[in-house]
């Protein structure tokens, strides 16, 4: 089975995840308490946030995430040997096993970010949760904009952030990746704050750069890869060693 995200399950088991979200889990801005709240999940494949809200105490959780490889909006011309219906898949064998194993009430639905709806979600949340997914989104300002219909409480963005050059500017800018698979953007810590702010949101905190560690299935960055040329790249690649560089931003909808 493949994992994403690096989960605690009874009986002593630890799926070997490409991330490892444990270390950073505490450093989000959650809620004082989530007792009797109504969260979203959205991108939750493994279900690693969802499931948190759930242990720290939310009434009902939806964890959303898409079972159709048409809302997979891969740039052109696609690699060959992507398949995103196998993403689907693993990303709901690992759900599925580990809502099993937790005894879970989380309620999964599959539909697009772009086209939720408070009614079709059985109303307003209380909070919600986007983990590591803007950078995979061809629009993701109309994401957050379906995301802030559907709220009545904030927001948490936690998403991977540039390391080159753009990092340092504090205007917004965003690389456009548009290669290599599932990725479109990659914004500055402003760049994304500006995402959020078009989206119809005020960003009321904002964390520094830290970096996601990868889990037991992740990358492995040997030196000769991190020596090669270009080696303007190599700040990248040696932040990369560790992990994913992210920030956190909590939003309220405006």
């Amino acid at each position: 089975m493949r994992w994403y995200h690096t989960l605690e399950l009874p009986g002593g088991e630890i799926t070997p995840g490409e991330y490892d979200l444990r270390p950073i889990v505490d450093r989000l801005p959650w809620p004082a308490s989530l007792e009797g709240k109504r969260c979203l999940d959205v991108g939750s494949r493994d279900g690693f946030y969802a499931f948190e809200m759930e242990r720290r105490g939310a009434a009902e959780v939806v964890s959303l995430d898409v079972d159709d490889p048409a809302a997979y909006h891969l740039p052109e011309p696609r690699e060959a040997g992507g398949n995103p219906m196998a993403e689907i898949e693993d990303g709901k064998r690992a759900f599925e096993h580990a809502h099993a194993a937790l005894g879970s009430n989380v309620r999964r639905v599959y539909k697009s970010v772009y086209e939720i709806t408070p009614e079709e979600l059985g109303g307003e949340f209380d909070l919600a949760v986007i983990g590591t997914l803007l950078l995979h989104l061809r629009d993701p300002v109309a994401a957050l904009t379906a995301i802030r219909r559907c709220l009545r409480g904030p927001l948490i963005v936690n998403d991977v952030i540039a390391t080159g050059p753009i990092s340092l500017s504090r205007k917004p800018r965003a690389e456009m990746l548009m290669q290599h698979g599932p990725f479109w953007w990659l914004p500055n810590p402003a760049g994304l704050e500006r995402m959020v702010t078009a989206a119809g949101f005020t960003v009321t905190d904002r964390s520094r750069p830290y970096v996601i560690p990868w889990g037991a299935a992740g990358q492995t960055i040997t030196w000769r890869h991190l020596l090669r040329r270009p080696l303007t790249d190599l700040p990248r690649r040696l932040v990369h060693r560790r992990g994913a560089l992210h920030v956190w931003l909590l939003a309220e909808p405006s």
